[in-house]
């Protein structure tokens, strides 16, 4: 079914741009062909956001575990998907839904109640970042 055809069989309640169908269609080429989303041009740059790796993100220097790398719903540039240690910021989200209502990377996440979130590349630093402990520097005695 080309776009022509999409476009006719849309209510007239329903308004999308010819690029937004366009979108779909490489969208749904890529998935007949057998590749994923993670597969689209751009992906390949991503070699330093290894899935399972940990991370620091930005703002604050918050940690955590990368969990997707790709492009989610069909937007043209990738995101870094990132389970964090802890619920820091107000950017923050439960689960690993995206806007399109699919769940990229559930059965990855630690807890199904996980804080999650959606970052570009260029916040997202892989490397050797292991879990802040909050009760580093505290004494365990009595004596104060």
């Amino acid at each position: 079914m080309d776009l022509e055809d999409k476009t006719q069989i849309l209510p007239d309640t329903v308004r999308v741009t010819a690029a937004t169908l366009a979108r779909i269609a490489a969208r749904e080429a890529l998935q007949e062909a057998g590749e994923t989303e993670t597969d689209a041009p751009g992906a390949e740059q991503l070699a330093t956001h290894p899935v399972g790796s940990r991370c620091e993100v930005a703002p604050g220097g918050r940690r955590g575990v990368i969990r997707f790398v790709g492009c989610p719903g069909g937007i043209p540039r990738p995101l870094v998907g990132v389970e964090l240690d802890m619920s820091q910021g107000e950017d923050v989200q439960t689960g690993s839904g995206w806007l399109d209502g699919v769940e990229y990377f559930n059965q990855l996440l630690s807890r199904p109640d996980a804080p999650v979130v959606w970052k570009q590349p260029k916040d997202v630093v892989s490397g050797e970042f292991p879990e802040i402990d909050p009760f580093a520097g505290l004494s365990d005695s009595d004596d104060n």
